[in-house]
């Protein structure tokens, strides 16, 4: 389940159908897990980026995992006392994502405004996942996961 927030229609589409296929990829119910993902202005990104990892300026997206650790085979099981009681899913965290920086990369590499969304929330959702890329062998594998996504959910590079 996803919690969506000043998104368009289109956007939605491409976050769910991004949500779906990083799903089917680590073996996850979609209904299992349940994701905030909500898109801000330049000001609002730049002043969380400052209070919570104290960056002072604005970046393209900001994850926030609400567990240190998801096993993976995913089995909801593993997380009984922690399931939320309202719909019996797991909240993995939340994403947020610059609009006006979605823009500039999408011009600056080339390719669509989706295309970019599609990356960011893929991006997003591997950090949720437990997945970082401080460490170059760590950095190689989420590229991998990253391209083998977008790839299976047709986000082609552009």
């Amino acid at each position: 389940m996803l919690g969506l927030y000043n998104l368009t229609s289109e956007e939605e589409k491409t976050v769910k159908k991004v949500f779906k296929t990083v799903c089917r990829i680590h073996g996850i119910k979609k209904s299992s897990i349940s994701a905030d993902i909500t898109i801000v202005d330049a000001r609002e990104i730049h002043q969380l980026n400052l209070t919570t990892r104290q960056v002072d300026k604005p970046t393209d997206v900001l994850s926030y995992p609400a567990l240190d650790n998801i096993i993976f085979p995913f089995n909801k099981s593993n997380y009984q006392d922690i399931l939320s009681p309202e719909d019996n899913t797991l909240y993995i965290g939340e994403i947020i994502i610059c609009r006006e920086i979605m823009m500039e990369q999408a011009e600056e590499y080339g390719h669509s405004e989706t295309r970019e969304l599609a990356f960011l929330t893929t991006h997003g959702l591997l950090h949720l996942l437990g997945y970082d890329h401080i460490e170059e062998d760590m950095r190689k594998v989420m590229r991998a996961k990253e391209d083998e996504i977008l790839t299976l959910a047709k986000f082609f590079r552009e």
